[in-house]
């Protein structure tokens, strides 16, 4: 009872945090059986965070890789850290795994985790700024307790650092994370990081007991999510900054720097980030910050790029000048007595605002100038391309400051507590749209919770339960598709392998080039799927074909109780208009109208070598330019030579010969002049 008093306050942080996760999300996902809410989800990344994890915990453990992945793109090694499945949360389940269900889901519990933890840490860091601290009750004699108790507003404003928490409940970033890129809303990380700064003179006394908390903190970082590292590590620097202001001495500047290095490197050494297959690649861009867009929130040009810090945030900062220009004598006193910790925050944003700027620094919508950056360093950034994520950290530290020093400078009773009550109202008004969305999304929508995979054939059932296979192959890289993900969870619940998956910085050129290799050596145990244009080369290997709720399957053996899919004379197959990327056109009933200037890009896919015929439907291709191209990412674009075998202006037909297989290829329609142009339809055969 003595430890809930002393901490009643973050937990009543920790409370309102969880409230207002169970308001948006509800109960549902917090079921470890229930799964279907997030294979449902219209993005595929959380699909990509469970069914990593559900092949990781059958997948065998080979020393000193315990969190390598063997099940995701066999025959090759991956890790649990490249499938965003919570790393730390993977290897504990995975030691349970035997007496888990077939189906088992940690990630509504770590969204409900996020939740109170970012209301629990807030508080923490709100009440420490603003210079207030829980009564510990009466029967506590010792002089700061007596103080703390006799302080006038001190009960009011330990209540405007919950309400203060709300601001930062409520924080974007969170809100856009959670169950969209489940471990990227760990954003309390950067608040425990700051919490441990601010009370660094009373837990790190000793350089030892540094170098362990930071050590920690690193080992907490590394496994949630790689971007937590440098944004935890420059609170560190933060932190270091201020022990050289103190004179504290080298070791006790550089040693918890570190502990934090050598423990995060430790960990991703064991997790196999490593030594993995098909490790990603720098593209040489990084992905910047607008400065302005912290405090606007229309500047950003990318979900990516949206760091804004939200309405009740702004308001609290502007509060909190306004405190601080009313009471300046009162506030140069205590910046005069906190010059270090002062000192040491400056910093932070400093060097968090460069490093989430990337080498294009953007101000107001507006490129000021380009940084040329060493392909070393580029090398390096590769990690941390999407580098705006980054000014998460001087949002954080700027909303819990604002509210902590509106609480510090502004004396009469509860006023600052209503200001940070409008605060945290305006948070919520800000992001009403998206708040509300996420509400009907998880309360209203019952078919969020319910079954809808494609594969509701038996014959699956029996196919598992025949115990002749034990691995699932795609016939080439594409995971654009909802037929992909739902055979990788039929996969997974079966304790299959799969030889093809999704992983963050993923060079998918080169799975693009291995993975149709599977077909090179055909094995009786291996189950292979054959998606969208995948169907193109059924003719060119000897199995058994069947067709099961719309999808070409095939099999060394014959497959008893199935009856098989008769061969075509010519496969063919129609691209998907709707994938396809245009300028100056729209889609309209299934088809895509270009206008003047405008370009259709088909969607990309993989063809193995042999002679194609296409042809393209529509109206006005007198008045346009058609070609073929392929060529892999960030690489040389080819254009194809092609013949044109039929030339009207509502069809056009044109052939090729593919002596090698061609990698992300794609029709592309350009208009000529002021006509416009219809395209119906581009069906592609393989006639050799």
């Amino acid at each position: 009872m003595k430890t809930l008093k002393k901490y009643r306050w973050p937990l009543t942080g920790a409370l309102l945090g969880a409230l207002i996760f169970l308001l948006l999300y509800g109960v549902r996902v917090l079921d470890p059986t229930s799964v279907d809410w997030i294979l449902n989800n219209p993005s595929p990344d959380p699909a990509q965070h469970y069914l990593g994890w559900e092949l990781f915990r059958r997948s065998p453990v080979h020393l000193p890789y315990i969190g390598a992945n063997y099940n995701a793109i066999y025959p090759f090694r991956t890790s649990v850290l490249f499938t965003d499945s919570l790393p730390l949360a993977a290897l504990l389940f995975k030691l349970l795994g035997g007496i888990l269900p077939t189906r088992f889901q940690y990630f509504g519990w770590w969204g409900l985790f996020c939740y109170m933890m970012q209301g629990g840490l807030a508080q923490a860091v709100i009440a420490r700024i603003a210079g207030v601290q829980p009564t510990f009750g009466r029967g506590d004699k010792s002089k700061a307790a007596i103080a703390i108790i006799m302080s006038p507003g001190q009960t009011a404003k330990l209540w405007g650092s919950v309400l203060g928490a709300g601001v930062l409940v409520l924080f974007p970033a969170l809100t856009m994370r959670t169950f969209a890129h489940e471990a990227l809303a760990g954003t309390w990380l950067v608040l425990l990081a700051l919490y441990l700064w601010l009370r660094s003179d009373e837990l790190m006394s000793a350089t030892r007991r540094a170098c362990l908390l930071w050590g920690l903190m690193g080992l907490l970082c590394a496994g949630i999510h790689l971007y937590y590292l440098p944004m935890v590590g420059l609170v560190l620097v933060g932190y270091a900054v201020r022990r050289a202001l103190q004179k504290r001495g080298p070791a006790a500047v550089l040693l918890p720097i570190a502990a934090f290095c050598a423990a995060a490197l430790a960990e991703l050494f064991l997790l196999g980030a490593f030594a993995v297959n098909f490790a990603g690649y720098s593209n040489g861009y990084l992905s910047g910050a607008d400065y302005l867009g912290l405090f606007v929130p229309w500047l950003a040009q990318s979900w990516e790029q949206n760091v804004y810090m939200g309405l009740g945030a702004v308001l609290a900062v502007v509060l909190a000048i306004f405190s601080v220009v009313c009471n300046a004598r009162k506030a140069e006193r205590f910046f005069t007595a906190h010059h270090d910790g002062v000192v040491a925050g400056v910093v932070v944003l400093v060097l968090d605002l460069l490093a989430a700027g990337g080498n294009a620094i953007t101000v107001g919508g507006k490129t000021l100038f380009t940084v040329p950056i060493p392909q070393f360093l580029m090398d390096f950034w590769e990690m941390f391309s999407s580098c705006a994520r980054l000014a998460w950290v001087a949002g954080l530290l700027l909303a819990a400051a604002a509210c902590g020093l509106v609480l510090r400078f502004w004396q009469k009773g509860v006023v600052p507590a209503l200001m940070l009550a409008v605060c945290a109202v305006a948070q919520g008004w800000g992001q009403r749209g998206e708040l509300f969305n996420r509400w009907t999304d998880y309360h209203y929508y019952g078919f969020r919770y319910e079954n809808k995979t494609l594969l509701t054939d038996p014959a699956w059932e029996d196919i598992a339960a025949s115990g002749k296979y034990s691995h699932l192959a795609f016939a080439s890289f594409d995971f654009e598709h909802d037929e992909f993900w739902d055979l990788v969870d039929f996969a997974a619940d079966h304790g299959w392998t799969s030889n093809s998956f999704y992983m963050a910085h993923m060079d998918g050129n080169l799975a693009a080039v291995t993975l149709p290799g599977e077909l090179n050596e055909l094995s009786a145990d291996t189950l292979y799927a054959f998606i969208d244009e995948d169907e193109l080369t059924r003719n060119s290997y000897d199995l058994h074909y069947y067709r099961l709720d719309g999808i070409l399957i095939g099999s060394v053996e014959p497959i008893d109780g199935l009856e098989e899919d008769p061969a075509p004379e010519v496969p063919a197959h129609t691209m998907d208009l709707t994938k396809s990327d245009l300028i100056n056109a729209h889609y309209a009933d299934g088809s895509v109208g270009l206008e003047t200037g405008g370009e259709m890009m088909t969607e990309e896919w993989t063809l193995f070598p042999g002679r194609y015929r296409v042809t393209l439907t529509g109206s006005g291709f007198d008045h346009s330019y058609i070609y073929a191209r392929y060529g892999l990412i960030n690489e040389e674009t080819y254009k194809l030579d092609i013949d044109f075998t039929g030339i009207d202006p509502n069809e056009m037909t044109f052939e090729f010969t593919a002596t090698e297989m061609l990698h992300y290829w794609r029709v592309a329609v350009h208009t000529l002049d002021d006509a416009n142009v219809t395209v119906n339809s581009v069906t592609v055969e393989k006639t050799g």
